[in-house]
């Protein structure tokens, strides 16, 4: 018998749950139980997922009572404030309001200072000598860095950032008192920050915020204090998951390392193909269908909850011939930073850090290796996502 409880393990170093391709062959559609108990249809071909993510029918508003969730007590899935789980104009008006920090010229204007960032820390790594764990080193510290000068906020406040990201996205690796009291400290500290920006006022992303609400009133005080907090989340997560998992693919299979240190014109097409296998929402967002949709595969009725993996997507034979081998001159056209209404906001910015970090990493350790194999490194399997513990290399 069929175990349908979600999510399914995953395949080897956390790679696409090996369910999710039998299921694509005999029913791309089928039904589900969240980890609520809720009932919902997971799909899992490309063209299915990106339906879901474009159609607006399908709804992220999860607030009204007896609504299927994806985890219980779940801090990022419980704030009707958080701009991904607003729907609608309100979620179009938020997202206008700090648009325009994020265009494809603006991350290409941050990309010296990325680089900037990188290679101080990688000056620390080197300093130290070997072996570093990249994840503490470099992986968590760069986002970290490049979120603080865009909300013009010191980086020793930074470091307190990653605990209470943590407790945002856990799911079940701490206890609800425990996030409770990170959501507060979190919340505190945001609070504080418009408060100075407020006295103080400058030219940083807080400022624009701030006077989106004092002076435009196009947003509520605490509309702003979960749009500021949600910047800090998405800044952090994304990135850090997503080189730490660049940088274990690459080493896991050398000869891809080798090739891009000896050339690195195919790297940002490379960043595109690894986040195909590994894209940062892994499993995706909730929606709820406001209407009946037909999607390729079949109907979803209203009401019903929709799971759609965007690792799912990135593994369908029908769009990537041979899915599961890495060709980094494979043509990008993947979902790895969704589509739609919900289309990650800093995708340019991640892209930019991802390419710079990389970069960074191969001018200054051509050499670099993991200390470890692969399959015995740790992985962080209590938040939203899966991510690894540490990342340990030499050089």
């Amino acid at each position: 018998m069929t175990d349908d409880r979600f999510p399914f393990p995953d395949g080897p170093l956390s790679t696409q749950p090996p369910e999710y391709a039998r299921r694509r062959e005999t029913c791309p559609m089928s039904d589900v139980t969240t980890p609520t108990g809720d009932p919902a249809v997971l799909v899992l071909k490309y063209h299915d997922v990106e339906a879901v993510m474009r159609d607006r029918r399908f709804s992220r508003d999860l607030s009204a009572p007896g609504t299927p969730r994806l985890f219980p007590s779940n801090l990022l899935s419980d704030d009707p404030d958080f701009l991904m789980n607003m729907h609608g104009e309100d979620h179009r008006r938020l997202r206008r309001i700090v648009a325009s920090a994020f265009t494809p010229r603006r991350a290409e204007q941050w990309r010296p200072e990325v680089r900037r960032i990188a290679d101080d820390l990688l000056d620390r790594v080197e300093a130290e000598g070997p072996p570093a764990d990249l994840m503490a080193a470099l992986s968590y510290q760069l986002p970290v860095r490049v979120i603080c000068r865009q909300l013009g906020v010191p980086d020793e406040e930074g470091d307190k950032f990653q605990g209470w990201v943590a407790a945002f996205l856990s799911v079940s690796g701490m206890s609800m008192a425990e996030r409770e009291v990170a959501a507060g400290e979190f919340t505190g500290y945001v609070e504080e920050l418009v408060r100075r920006h407020r006295t103080a006022p400058g030219d940083d992303l807080v400022d624009q915020i701030v006077n989106a609400r004092d002076e435009e009133d196009r947003l509520t005080e605490a509309e702003l204090v979960s749009l500021v907090r949600g910047l800090i989340v998405g800044g952090n997560e994304t990135v850090a998951n997503s080189l730490s998992r660049c940088v274990l693919t690459l080493l896991s299979h050398r000869g891809l390392w080798d090739d891009l240190v000896r050339d690195r014109s195919d790297l940002p097409a490379a960043v595109e193909e690894l986040l195909r296998v590994n894209p940062p929402g892994r499993i995706g967002l909730l929606r709820v269908a406001t209407e009946d949709v037909e999607l390729p595969s079949g109907t979803v009725r209203a009401g019903q909850a929709v799971i759609s993996p965007l690792i799912a997507a990135g593994h369908d034979p029908e769009v990537f011939p041979e899915p599961d081998r890495i060709v980094l001159g494979r043509e990008p056209q993947t979902l790895q930073f969704g589509a739609g209404p919900h289309f990650c906001l800093g995708v340019h910015l991640a892209r930019v850090e991802l390419q710079e970090a990389l970069s960074a990493l191969m001018d200054r350790f051509p050499g670099l290796e993991l200390t470890a194999p692969p399959e015995d490194l740790p992985w962080n399997r209590g938040g939203y996502g899966i991510t690894l513990s540490s990342l340990p290399v030499r050089w």
